[in-house]
């Protein structure tokens, strides 16, 4: 097993914290709203196949941004993405991106297709991906979990799981307790900037459409077998729908990365090798 490598990049407005482990074809992967560049257990079980390398995002752990008042935009995540691939690697690279993680996924895609061989979003929480009742309910979801948390704090989680059909069991180790307060930190984050910043936000479907007809198979939408029925899949379906391809069906559930990640990473290389 090959060395961690860890390292800083400095962006606008931003110092990035990465990891790099493994040989192979480049897979970056991004993680969702409450993680950083730890919260991937299956990056070393990808390591004997791929050149893996996980980051902070700005405003989680190691990741800072300069001025703590930002407003959270996706395209910035996405152009920090795209700043450190251009620093670490000359080659396209696949990417996953699992949660919020996959929204920033899909806007590297989207803008910048030409550094991309293929990526898989997995279950990206964008309500405007739906239509009707089940738009509404997404975006009710988002305002309950940043009302529940104003109101009565972390306890609005809990709630916020619930309806998204979470489950921490798996085969995925629990999170060290040196960890919890990085941990808590980028749940606050992701409540307080991430969820105002993506419940409005809609891809740019005409660059979309051209990063498609120049590379059809660009991008793959994912979803928990164990998410059927619940909002998070119904994102998935959404952005399948968009796509004009059929739902790739992952293990688990919203987390299924985290808590199944051998069965998740062997399925991620057996769709990564389709391309």
């Amino acid at each position: 097993m090959d060395a961690v490598k860890e390292g800083t990049l400095k962006v606008p407005g931003a110092q990035l914290y990465y990891e790099v482990q493994g040989s192979g074809p480049v897979l970056l992967m991004v993680h969702g709203g409450n993680g950083d560049a730890q919260s991937f257990p299956m990056a070393t079980l990808l390591s004997d196949r791929y050149t893996v390398i996980t980051y902070d995002r700005r405003g989680h752990s190691r990741s800072l941004p300069e001025n703590p008042d930002e407003h959270y935009r996706v395209q910035t995540h996405g152009d920090d993405a795209q700043y450190l691939l251009e620093h670490l690697t000359e080659e396209p690279v696949y990417v996953f991106g699992a949660s919020t993680g996959a929204v920033v996924g899909l806007d590297l895609a989207i803008r910048y297709p030409e550094q991309i061989r293929m990526m898989v979003a997995h279950e990206p929480p964008l309500p405007l991906l739906l239509s009707g009742e089940d738009r509404t309910a997404a975006m009710d979801s988002l305002i309950q979990l940043e009302e529940g948390y104003n109101r009565n704090g972390l306890s609005a989680m809990a709630d916020f799981g619930e309806k998204m059909g979470l489950k921490m069991t798996g085969e995925g180790p629990p999170r060290p307790p040196r960890n919890m307060e990085r941990l808590m930190g980028n749940i606050q984050y992701f409540i307080k900037k991430e969820v105002p910043g993506i419940r409005n936000y809609s891809m740019d479907e005409g660059k979309l459409k051209v990063a498609l007809y120049d590379k059809p198979g660009l991008i793959i939408a994912a979803g928990g077998e164990e998410s059927r029925g619940y909002i998070p899949y119904q994102y998935a379906q959404g952005l399948a729908g968009k796509l004009g391809t059929p739902v790739i069906d992952f293990p688990g559930n919203h987390l299924g990365s985290s808590v199944h990640p051998k069965k998740f990473s062997d399925k991620l290389h057996q769709v990564l090798s389709l391309f």
